[in-house]
């Protein structure tokens, strides 16, 4: 049995005693909600590896819970995939910008459905530990997902990790949206635009440390630039 978590919020029982033994099946560990707010406070004490949660759930809606979850410091890096009987763009970009990894409309098929679980899983898993020096001032740690910006450490998110490292490999050059975007998603089709742009603005509240100076990372109209000021 896997030891990665996954979070069910589905409030049609048949459809969710489905997903669960798909996924039992595949091996995962599994827990089960059947409206917004029940899954919200499971998420909060098991802090699982994966949210699957219904689009159309009582009491909040699937893109109201990924607004909580991308709200709360706690939760804020744990993927989480909609599940939605809508197969329309405006509701699938909708629940993207909400915060959502991954959009799958139902009936699905299981196979693409534990394809997308895994793959999700992948991209948030660390990678092998590995320090370098890109940039004056920036030190990262892979394996922590931890960067060294001045002395003072921040704890990363894998896809801030990822931006930065690439950011900073060439401080002062636009690195394109598209290129970031496949390096944090792959070939994946789903447009990623409001999750890539809130990836760039928690990495500027970090290395800012909240404060109100002028960002290190410039959202440019074709991509994004690492300028790390000079030091004072």
């Amino acid at each position: 049995m896997s030891l990665e978590v996954i979070e069910i919020v589905e409030d049609d029982r048949s459809q969710a005693m489905l997903l669960d033994r798909i996924l039992r099946q595949a091996s995962f560990r599994t827990n089960v909600a059947f409206d917004g707010p029940s899954g919200i406070q499971d998420v909060w004490r098991i802090k699982p590896s994966l949210v699957m949660a219904d689009d159309n759930l009582p009491g909040m809606t699937g893109r109201e819970l990924c607004t909580r979850l991308r709200q709360d410091p706690s939760t804020r890096n744990i993927p989480i995939i909609v599940l939605s009987g809508f197969s329309s763009e405006e509701r699938r970009t909708e629940a993207l910008d909400c915060g959502a990894d991954d959009y799958i409309v139902k009936p699905y098929a299981a196979a693409e459905l534990l394809a997308r679980v895994r793959a999700i899983l992948r991209r948030a898993r660390p990678i092998p530990a590995q320090q370098e020096d890109l940039a004056e001032d920036l030190e990262l740690a892979e394996i922590l997902y931890v960067a060294v910006f001045r002395g003072k450490r921040m704890t990363l998110s894998a896809h801030e990790w990822q931006s930065l490292r690439r950011l900073a490999s060439t401080v002062g050059m636009v690195v394109p949206r598209e290129e970031l975007s496949a390096l944090l998603w792959g070939d994946d089709p789903l447009l990623h635009t409001g999750a890539l742009d809130r990836c760039i603005e928690h990495l500027n509240y970090k290395l800012s440390e909240g404060s109100p100076a002028p960002a290190c990372i410039k959202v440019l109209p074709g991509g994004f630039r690492l300028t790390a000021p000079a030091a004072e």
